[in-house]
């Protein structure tokens, strides 16, 4: 007995003994990331001389890196943020007839600057360089964690949004010319001057970035942010997004790799049409467009966040580039079933040509081009050859459980189920005349579909329910309140 508990005694010390030597390493190593013992990290700036038509400047020469840190931290896209490249300087009395500085934006990492012209227009200055340290907590911003956090800028491209925006015209969506520029020491920045001199960013005509608060929600002729949207869209009808639109700006945003989709990286613009107002999408904010996070940690924490998706001729995941925006998808697309997708995905295949895409990479600053141009141009060419197998995985995502929304109150529902399993869902306005065409019209099948939940937003519609079910298909009517109940047909 003595020897077994010896043996054992022996056996807990040898587990001690390893305990300490694996936890001990990994405690220090925590202590060693939270200590506020680094310098606070300030955003890249160019020193030129005052009046300079251009300067050289390096996008962010913190982000150089050697083999263990590019091994650990990812190699992303380091070549170009520390490869010296000539910009123009913006000259603010002279551009759109001079400009001056109206107010700071940005709410996460990018410093942005508003600017409204002499003949009224309005433009917004976005960083390229970004400050990461302003979404982690201010006791920890001069840490070494901070300054990994930091790092994971250089695995976005410093010229994506000049590549995405003429893919994103030629596919028909809203276009605003970006444009490279030095935001110069001036006193047209007026109280913005410490913050913004010397500055490296794209301007852009913006005025969707310029909206001091959101409209009234009830006003239908202005711009609107995505929450007001909602409320228009929560309220009736009579308020509507364009699917098709939004389902072509999503796709052109796999393609592009942009996964960083969402409610506030949209603007929606009215068109008025005979029924009310139809919205369409206004794609803004293209910092992750072609973002390529790479590197053994960023594997590690990519089994948590998905979303840091690796940019390449192959797609990444396609749960980790929807994940920002799987709300707002399921909330916007319920309405286009597999022919309609399919063909949204073959436009954009036909529209982006080998022209168009050699052309859109070119906008690039020549060094970048140089580095990086023909494999960014090959990645694009075989990324389209895919996007319609793309678009179909991604149907089926959402098709699994859609969501729908409507008011409610004032409403008609008609469920009928057919004989092959299937349900054929319409909704229009509660109108005694019976003229009111259905505003949503969809058949769901059970070979994609297991339960469609419909949310009420004022209340419950007028329900007619025919046929019988005769597959898995269910469908959950979810009141304002939260209840949930079955749709069952009438007895």
């Amino acid at each position: 007995m003595r020897a077994s508990r010896g043996g054992a005694g022996a056996r807990h010390g040898s587990l001690r003994t390893w305990a300490l030597v694996i936890l001990l390493p990994i405690l220090l190593g925590a202590v060693v990331l939270l200590l506020p013992i680094l310098p606070p990290i300030e955003l890249s700036r160019a020193s030129f001389p005052p009046g300079a038509d251009s300067a050289v400047v390096i996008a962010g020469e913190r982000y150089r890196a050697g083999p263990v840190r590019q091994l650990l931290l990812g190699r992303h896209y380091r070549e170009l943020w520390t490869v010296p490249l000539k910009v123009e300087v913006l000259k603010l009395a002279e551009f759109d007839g001079g400009l001056i500085a109206s107010k700071e934006g940005g709410h996460r990492e990018t410093r942005s600057l508003h600017f409204i012209s002499a003949i009224g227009r309005h433009f917004v200055f976005r960083s390229v360089d970004k400050e990461v340290t302003r979404v982690i907590r201010e006791d920890l911003r001069r840490t070494l964690l901070a300054w990994m956090l930091q790092d994971q800028t250089s695995a976005s491209h410093p010229a994506g949004a000049l590549v995405a925006a003429p893919l994103q015209a030629a596919v028909g969506l809203p276009l605003t010319h970006p444009r490279l520029v030095l935001l110069p020491d001036d006193a047209r920045l007026g109280a913005f001057r410490v913050r913004f001199a010397g500055l490296l960013g794209t301007l852009q005509e913006s005025p969707g970035e310029n909206l001091a608060t959101p409209p009234d929600s009830n006003a239908a002729n202005h711009i609107k942010e995505t929450d007001s949207l909602l409320a228009l869209l929560d309220a009736g009808s009579n308020n509507r997004v364009d699917e098709r639109g939004f389902l072509t700006a999503r796709l052109l945003d796999l393609l592009l790799n942009d996964w960083d989709r969402h409610a506030g990286q949209w603007r929606w613009l009215p068109l008025r049409e005979s029924w009310g107002t139809l919205w369409q999408p206004d794609p803004i904010d293209r910092d992750q467009a072609f973002s390529r996070y790479s590197g053994v940690l960023l594997d590690l924490v990519r089994i948590r966040e998905p979303k840091f998706s690796k940019f390449g001729p192959d797609y990444p995941a396609l749960r980790g580039l929807t994940w920002n925006s799987m709300a707002l998808d399921h909330r916007l697309l319920s309405g286009l079933s597999l022919p309609a997708w399919d063909s949204i995905a073959g436009f954009l295949t036909a529209r982006l040509t080998d022209s168009v895409i050699s052309e859109a990479v070119r906008q690039m600053p020549e060094p970048y081009w140089r580095l990086s141009g023909a494999r960014l141009l090959a990645a694009l060419e075989q990324r389209r050859g895919q996007l319609r197998s793309v678009a179909r995985q991604f149907y089926l995502q959402l098709a699994r459980r859609p969501e729908l929304y409507c008011a409610g109150a004032g409403e008609i529902l008609l469920a009928r189920y057919e004989a092959d399993g299937s349900l054929q869902l319409t909704i229009s306005r509660d109108d005694s005349s019976g003229a009111v065409a259905p505003w949503f019209a969809r058949r769901f099948l059970p070979a994609e579909t297991e339960q469609v939940a419909l949310y009420f937003r004022r209340g419950r519609p007028r329900i007619a329910v025919t046929g019988t079910p005769s597959g898995g298909l269910t469908v959950q009517l979810i009141h304002p309140n939260g209840q949930a109940e079955a749709l069952t047909p009438a007895r």
